[in-house]
């Protein structure tokens, strides 16, 4: 057997439970608690943590020390493209290192001022047969229920929907989806989403749980967050009974191992605790995580703390995201990577969005494979062949 060793290019990729990344968070958070004269139950309440959300850069000036060039180009984007920040995923941001995920995920970049991309590239907008819905696909389909997150991802796929302030979708819209789920029978599969669907009340998440529900063919409910990593104190006892009520699966977003923090494992355990089935959705981001130890070491961390790895989606043409885009080549390096250093349950399914609203294409890496007639020839992720048929 080939040797290989990826311990110590593993330890290199940055952990949340790391001892840099817990004396990171607690230095910030303690400025941001003194400057806001707020205690650390305040912290832990998710109505704070949106009340008190960072989005402008004379806020972020208040905490760390940016240069002129820094400060005039996140006010440039800033009024361009709307952004927030929770006190929490603020905190966990190494302002030392331009190239932090954290930063880079949630501080405006200048690169944002280059407009190439779409701003639908998906093409959502006309995948709307009724209400608040987005359908590609025949037997399933996306409620969007808010433009609100605790956090405006830089390379948002949606956004052209944030505006200039939160806004949920009306109980009427809703209702106008709802209706047009019943009436098509092939829908078994509905995934709520937005934004982010958790900044919905509970008592509004259960209205819509509660009539999809009683549609006898939608056999699965999907809810879209990416709470556990932005804002893990939402999640508690009372919304994960809720979920488990309905039977509701999570989707979520850990993009970076400096995500997994002891806060958002929190989460995690509550949710799977009491049942929830929860999947990590992960983007692809040049600068964040096209590395194949950093994709390994997270998809990892996420398996240690029983988060089935899922999607590991290229990114987006989306207007504004040119910087964080990638080759596919580089994705399948990074999937070819993981053939036989990793567990199965660490390797997420490498997807293409298809522009147009085509819908998802599986990308695989093949030349380990060549088939014809007469059998195959196959290559082991140690190099060694295997031949079958082939004279």
């Amino acid at each position: 057997m080939i040797a290989i060793n990826d311990m110590e290019h593993k330890s290199e990729v940055r952990i949340g439970f790391s001892e840099f990344s817990n004396n990171l968070y607690e230095n910030t958070k303690n400025k941001i608690l003194k400057e806001l004269n707020a205690t650390k139950k305040d912290w832990n309440d998710p109505k704070w943590q949106l009340k008190n959300r960072i989005s402008s850069v004379e806020e972020i000036s208040k905490y760390i020390k940016l240069t002129d060039e820094e400060y005039d180009n996140i006010k440039k984007v800033g009024e361009k493209y709307r952004f927030a920040i929770t006190p929490y995923y603020f905190s966990l941001i190494d302002f030392d290192n331009p190239n932090c995920p954290i930063r880079l995920q949630s501080i405006p970049d200048v690169r944002e001022l280059d407009e190439s991309g779409e701003l639908d590239p998906m093409k959502e907008e006309q995948s709307n047969p009724s209400g608040r819905i987005t359908r590609r696909y025949p037997n399933k389909l996306i409620i969007n229920v808010t433009n609100a997150c605790p956090m405006y991802c830089r390379h948002c796929q949606r956004r052209r929907l944030i505006g200039n302030f939160d806004k949920n979708t009306s109980k009427e819209d809703i209702d106008t989806s709802i209706k047009f789920i019943r009436n098509h029978e092939t829908i078994r599969e509905v995934l709520i989403t937005g934004g982010d669907a958790l900044l919905l009340s509970n008592d509004r998440l259960e209205a819509i749980f509660n009539k999809l529900s009683k549609i006898p063919h939608v056999e699965v409910i999907r809810i879209g967050t990416r709470t556990l990593s932005t804002l893990p104190f939402r999640i508690d006892d009372e919304l994960a009974c809720l979920l488990r009520k309905y039977r509701v699966q999570v989707s979520t977003q850990f993009n970076h191992a400096c995500e997994i923090t002891p806060e958002a494992v929190r989460a995690i355990d509550i949710l799977v605790d009491h049942g929830i089935l929860v999947r990590n959705q992960m983007v692809l981001l040049h600068n964040v995580n096209d590395d194949k130890y950093c994709i390994q070491k997270t998809n990892e961390e996420l398996h240690k703390y029983r988060v089935i790895t899922y999607y590991l989606f290229h990114p987006k043409d989306v207007k504004s995201t040119k910087h964080f885009q990638v080759d596919i080549s580089k994705g399948l390096e990074i999937m070819k990577h993981l053939e036989g250093r990793t567990s199965g349950m660490c390797k997420p399914t490498y997807v293409y969005n298809a522009p147009g609203g085509l819908g998802k294409v599986p990308l695989v890496p093949m030349e380990n494979i060549e088939c014809g007639e007469d059998g195959y020839k196959l290559t082991t992720w140690e190099n060694k062949k295997i031949t079958k048929g082939f004279e």
